[in-house]
């Protein structure tokens, strides 16, 4: 059977409104009927006939015998699985503060989070194997690294929260001509053009699969950045420091990435909008009670270390970072959990990327069935 989808926008209650008997008991709730949905809408505990323009309000949706769920992006309410004539929908609008994202997850320091934490060290980061750290971004699931200053992303006397893809885009080449130079690759100009631009780079040079192979698909024009959330991601400073071993800690490698160690004629770091995660984020991505700080990250291939960090589990995946001891290769998770380097081919893409300060939270909990729902 075909699913049953009716989506009611702000314009369509308002012309069905005008036309419908209501009670105008102030003590009762006022309802009205469309398409064999019977609706009834409060403001803040007062009955309503129209939605609200938008703003800041918790919307919490209550269906029976069908399911609702309100679109903050689109502000529109959706739904579906409506079964039989006698599907109910109740909407409250319930006025918040304003709440920025970046000081409410700082204001979560030193507590528990699903099973992990927010902890303080180089940054207010999620840490842990499964912290609360959704965050609905681009219509999708993404996840929180944490907040950082400054020494993180240039932005002078801001706190700016990092995100990371839930889940990668794909196999992407680091750079289609094997060259650890971000500032030149062909990934940074992917996800910077293409990715962030909802283009399609299908067939173009930026498009490289392993090596110099072209894959089959690099058309962003659905599942790259929207215009509604790219406003959101600021032009950051992207640090390009490098290390020649895995034989370091997530501090060491911390200082190494903004550091000036890189091989030959290198730059330390660029500008840009999208990025990819930094070794230390994989390694502090798990508690120090769990993985000791002392563990260097190419030892990380350990239940307490690797099984314990919500970043593992994506395969091999690229990092920013190159190694400064040769021009080919870049620091990568393998699919055991240990750091390592291998010349710029293909491997999975995550993502990565700065929030405005201004980003603030309308809802959610931050776990995977009640993700942080955001705006602008």
């Amino acid at each position: 059977m075909k699913k049953r989808i009716l989506i009611v926008s702000i314009v369509i209650l308002a012309i069905f409104i005008s036309i419908i008997a209501m009670s105008y008991n102030t003590n009762t709730k006022k309802t009205f009927s469309w398409d064999g949905i019977t609706y009834a809408l409060t403001l803040d505990g007062t009955s309503i006939t129209t939605f609200p323009s938008k703003g800041m309000y918790r919307v919490d949706v209550e269906c029976s015998n069908a399911n609702g769920k309100w679109l903050y992006d689109e502000w529109i309410l959706a739904v579906e699985d409506i079964n039989g004539t006698n599907a109910t929908c109740d909407v409250s609008f319930n006025t918040i503060s304003t709440t920025y994202l970046n000081n409410y997850i700082i204001g979560l320091s030193g507590s528990t989070q699903g099973t992990g934490q927010v902890v303080n060290e180089n940054g207010y980061r999620y840490e842990g194997k499964d912290p609360n750290n959704y965050i609905w971004f681009n219509n999708e699931l993404w996840r929180i690294i944490g907040v950082f200053d400054s020494s993180s992303h240039g932005v002078s006397g801001q706190n700016l929260v990092k995100i990371i893809r839930a889940n990668s885009i794909g196999g992407l080449a680091w750079d289609k001509d094997s060259v650890n130079d971000w500032t030149a690759s062909s990934l940074m100009n992917l996800l910077n053009g293409a990715y962030l631009n909802s283009e399609n780079a299908t067939g173009t040079i930026n498009c490289a699969g392993y090596l110099t192979a072209v894959p089959g698909n690099c058309n962003y024009t659905e599942s790259g950045i929207n215009d509604t959330y790219r406003s959101m991601i600021e032009n950051v400073s992207w640090y390009l420091g490098g290390y020649s071993s895995t034989s370091a800690t997530a501090e060491d490698f911390y200082g190494y990435e903004r550091g000036t160690t890189v091989y030959s004629g290198r730059p330390t770091s660029t500008t840009g909008y999208i990025g990819l995660m930094y070794p230390s984020d994989y390694g502090y991505s798990v508690l120090a009670s769990s993985c000791a700080r002392t563990t260097y990250l190419g030892d990380y291939d350990t239940i307490s270390c690797a099984g314990q960090s919500w970043l593992y589990g994506q395969g091999y995946e690229w990092t920013i970072t190159p190694n400064s001891s040769v021009s080919y290769y870049v620091f990568y998770l393998t699919n055991e959990g240990v750091l390592y380097y291998f010349n710029a081919s293909g491997l999975a893409v995550r993502p990565v990327l700065y929030l405005d300060s201004s980003v603030y939270v309308y809802d959610g909990n931050g776990s995977v069935s009640d993700p942080y729902i955001i705006g602008m």
